[in-house]
């Protein structure tokens, strides 16, 4: 279920980049999140009455993490390319250990500040390989990009903490949905309408794209994703939604006609060895060691 989340967001990458092109942002978000929120809604209505208000409180606060994830990563991605959006986006594996420190108070391990640095290296390779013609300024796009990553990450963390505590999955999934919805259309109506209404005309190519978004990428992606979470630990979770970075750039570049440059390609390759390294728990001075007591 986590890998098919994955593959779904992979999707998304180039055709929100399209989308957004010529639409408001927050409104793209708003049609998503309200559309897929509504219809679980009322798939779901029986065991939403029956919420309790903890697990009412639970699901906003999952929605106001996911809120503030997405609005930040869509911004970042009309400043960036598809293919840095989706491998910047996936960081956040390396950052779930220290942001867990954070809550649970247990320090992170030498393997995970290992595969930070060698993720800060990758970074650094993606930021400086030069601008794009898809992009109208990277490093903006990309700082956006490794917040929404926090968020992403906290998102892991807290749909993992809640679920262990008992919660109602697929109430926590609706909640979180329609927060994000609301959110999106309010802050539209605040700060996109006063631009004018050209960013709300749809077409019937717009509506196919946002539907495939909404249905998709959204409601499907994000039910499989809540749902997987609850058979692996957070750690495992992190690793195989990693691989939204690499679907993301295969059909960005497959499909949205984005080349690759050797510095994006090395940066790349970087962050997934630090991705791979950090979830598999490979610690290269523990393997050094064990190597040089074995000689």
């Amino acid at each position: 279920m986590l890998l098919l989340a994955t593959l779904a967001w992979g999707t998304s990458f180039f055709i929100l980049k399209e989308t957004i092109e010529t639409v408001y942002e927050l409104f793209v978000l708003s049609i998503r999140f309200l559309f897929s929120g509504i219809v679980l809604g009322l798939v779901f209505i029986k065991r939403i009455k029956k919420a309790s208000k903890k697990t009412f409180i639970h699901g906003l606060t999952l929605g106001g993490i996911l809120v503030s994830a997405y609005i930040v990563q869509t911004y970042g991605l009309s400043f960036t390319t598809p293919s840095r959006n989706a491998f910047l986006t996936s960081s956040y594996c390396v950052m779930v250990p220290f942001l867990a420190w954070l809550i649970t108070k247990i320090a992170p391990k030498p393997y995970n500040v290992i595969s930070a640095v060698l993720c800060i290296v990758g970074i650094g390779f993606v930021a400086f390989s030069g601008e794009s013609e898809q992009a109208s300024n990277t490093l903006l796009g990309d700082g956006l990009t490794l917040v929404c990553a926090i968020f992403y990450g906290l998102q892991i963390i807290f749909i993992s903490r809640y679920q262990d505590a008992g919660e109602d999955t697929s109430v926590l999934l609706v909640l979180q949905l329609l927060t994000v919805g609301v959110v999106c259309a309010v802050l539209s109506l605040i700060f996109e309408l006063p631009q004018g209404t050209a960013g709300y005309s749809l077409d019937i190519e717009k509506i196919l794209k946002i539907g495939y978004l909404a249905v998709v990428c959204t409601m499907l992606a994000q039910m499989a994703q809540i749902y997987g979470q609850k058979f692996v630990s957070p750690n495992q979770a992190s690793l195989i939604l990693s691989l939204e970075a690499v679907f993301g750039t295969l059909f960005s570049v497959i499909l949205g006609d984005e080349k690759l440059t050797v510095g994006l390609v090395i940066g790349f390759i970087i962050i997934f060895i630090a991705m791979i390294m950090n979830e598999l728990k490979l610690d290269p001075l523990k393997l050094f060691n064990n190597k040089k007591s074995i000689e």
